[in-house]
């Protein structure tokens, strides 16, 4: 990278290690100036409306938001700095980087590959062919967003507002669909937790998850959870820990 301007930029991730890496492989390149770091949605639009970076290097999977939605944001906004996503994601979100022909770091961070990044940024003109290409992975991404879950004699393909909610059921997680069946997903909860998207479930202890566009009401006082979809209405037991976690959203 030849000695021009400043590139003003930012790094986004929850994970504290994950910056810290990021940051340090950053600091080998002269004309990169770190301008601030942050560690969740909000923060990381904030951060961006206050410093009005010129590169985001931008965790997808974080609690409660992803970092898709903060490129909708910043697209809402009418701001558009470069977005290079740094991702631990599956197979299928890879496939789709490679078709919208985006560059993308996957973690750990190999320095080779950032280095190659930032090369590709200096030789654009301008931020617009970064813009198309990151509306076009979302729209690509967003085409079908159906799960593949494995079971016992095959797969299935669930659409996530379809999911009522999932538990714990030993080393493989029961489903149940607002179509009123339960499925046997051949993975266990945890898995399953990091496959759903992010920010739209919610654990309601350690062996069920909910999905937050079905919960209706929150009883602090019994501790429960009630859901509805439809004609569907249950209720489900809330632990103390996830309760207060759920209470400080």
């Amino acid at each position: 990278m030849k000695h021009d301007e400043p590139v003003r930029t930012v790094v986004i991730d929850d994970e504290a290690e994950a910056r810290e890496v990021l940051v340090t492989l950053l600091g080998a390149y002269p004309e990169i100036e770190l301008v601030g770091t942050a560690n969740s949605v909000d923060h990381g639009l904030d951060l961006i409306l206050n410093v009005n970076p010129d590169l985001v290097f931008l965790d997808i999977q974080m609690p409660r938001k992803n970092g898709f939605e903060l490129v909708s944001a910043l697209r809402g906004l009418n701001l558009h700095p470069v977005i290079v996503f740094v991702t631990a994601y599956d197979e299928f979100a890879i496939r789709a980087f490679k078709v919208s022909a985006f560059d993308y770091l996957l973690k750990p961070v190999d320095p080779d590959i950032l280095s190659d990044t930032l090369h590709r940024y200096k030789a654009l003109k301008t931020n617009h062919e970064f813009t198309v290409r990151v509306d076009q992975l979302i729209q690509h991404l967003h085409h079908d967003d159906r799960l593949k879950i494995n079971t016992r004699s095959g797969f299935l393909m669930l659409d996530p507002s379809e999911i009522l909610y999932a538990m714990a059921d030993g080393n493989y997680t029961r489903i149940f669909t607002a179509g009123g069946q339960a499925e046997l997903a051949t993975m266990n909860l945890g898995i399953f937790y990091e496959r759903v998207p992010a920010g739209r479930f919610a654990r309601l202890s350690r062996s069920v998850i909910v999905n937050r566009s079905h919960i209706y009401r929150i009883d602090r006082k019994k501790r429960t959870c009630e859901l509805r979809k439809g004609a569907i209405t249950l209720t489900l037991d809330i632990s103390i820990s996830f309760l207060r976690e759920m209470e400080g959203e």
